[in-house]
């Protein structure tokens, strides 16, 4: 009768429970769980090794999008603060931020642009001044001799048939430039105006049961990022400040622009700053030589005030690098990616050690009270 009643079933179109799951790849034998399980493995693991080769042959536009990432994140510190208003939406906060931020740029370029533009010509024009100066006073040394004959290959750069491949360089320079910083105010404004439809997208990405813990991880990230530009934001002005007063003061030429060269170039921390002392070192060389000596006292002064002092109070609520770390880090992007990755590399490790800390740290090795103090571990 069970026999009649099967033919019968399957007569009718209905099927066991158990005919349902059979097949290879529905069927829930262990045979099958690991079948499955092999299949999705195998092309998680293609899809990552196309990704990581993708990105290797993509990595400056991907740090374009980092950048890009970043000035989102700016226009965003300065919406938040007009969004505290219930009444302005956010897309029209950032709309005023933007309108804001292009009128202050314009009226630079239109009243500062020329002081500046006749500022950068004179302080070459003092540059060179100064190095036949030091020039000059190297000579009258044996020590002297010798350092000027180690880079006397330097003075034969400009050779014949060099030309063509100059103009070539410096063509695809300013292509570069212009492509990157477009597609970083393209990026960056698109994130600003709809933060959530991209966060919201790449979370779908995530397997549902770790969604939660990824908005999470997110929104440090965000956080990290937003202190960081507000420390360096408030580095640079206080470097840009102090480097002018104190040329002023020693009666060096060309302090203001100087001070400006300093605080800009203070966005890239450790080295920038450093790379700033050289021009203001050969522009104090044409007091005398002891004024470098104290321009260069004064300025590490500054440098460990700020270093010691005052960022570790402004970055309080961001990952701290370790100066080591930093330079290390500026030195391995730059040297692999290029300029671009000398310049973001301390940002970029911070995105790297909050993901660590939360992800590596917190969830894989479930230490959730490690402070940093790594003094303490024994």
């Amino acid at each position: 009768m069970s026999k009649k009643m099967t033919i019968k079933e399957k007569k009718e179109g209905v099927e066991k429970p158990d005919e349902v799951s059979e097949g290879l790849y529905n069927s829930n034998k262990i045979g099958s769980q690991v079948f499955r399980r092999t299949i999705v493995q195998a092309v998680t693991f293609l899809v990552i090794i196309l990704l990581v080769l993708l990105a290797g042959r993509m990595i400056h536009l991907l740090l374009l999008f980092f950048a890009g990432i970043m000035l989102a994140v700016l226009l965003d510190l300065f919406a938040s603060q007009l969004t505290r208003l219930r009444w302005i939406p956010h897309w029209v906060a950032i709309t005023i931020v933007l309108i804001i931020l292009l009128s202050l740029l314009g009226l630079f370029f239109f009243t500062a642009g020329p002081v500046v533009a006749m500022e950068m010509k004179e302080l070459a024009s003092q540059i060179e001044k100064s190095i036949e100066q030091l020039t000059e006073w190297l000579e009258g040394s044996e020590a002297g001799l010798f350092l000027l004959d180690q880079i006397s290959g330097l003075k034969n750069i400009t050779e014949d048939g060099d030309l063509w491949s100059r103009m070539s360089d410096i063509f695809s320079a300013t292509y570069s430039a212009i492509f990157g910083i477009g597609t970083i105010l393209i990026v960056g404004v698109f994130l600003a105006y709809s933060p959530g439809l991209y966060k919201s997208g790449f979370i779908h990405l995530v397997p549902p049961h770790l969604r939660k813990r990824s908005v999470e991880v997110l929104t440090e990230i965000g956080t990290t990022l937003r202190w960081w530009l507000v420390g360096q934001l408030i580095s640079m002005v206080i470097l840009a400040v102090t480097t002018w007063i104190m040329l002023t003061l020693l009666n060096v030429p060309l302090a203001p622009m100087l001070g400006l060269i300093t605080g800009l170039l203070t966005f890239i921390p450790y080295l920038g700053p450093l790379i700033a002392l050289i021009p203001i070192l050969l522009i104090s060389f044409l007091a005398s030589p002891l004024v470098v000596l104290y321009v260069f006292i004064l300025y590490m002064v500054i440098q460990n005030v700020e270093a010691n002092v005052l960022m570790p109070i402004i970055f309080y609520r961001t990952v701290r690098i370790p100066p080591a770390l930093g330079v290390i880090s500026q030195i391995l992007f730059g040297s692999l990616i290029g300029v671009l990755g000398f310049i973001l590399a301390i940002p970029l490790m911070a995105v790297i050690l909050q993901f660590i800390k939360m992800v590596y740290v917190e969830d894989l090795l479930g230490d959730k009270n490690l402070d940093g103090d790594w003094d303490k571990i024994k």
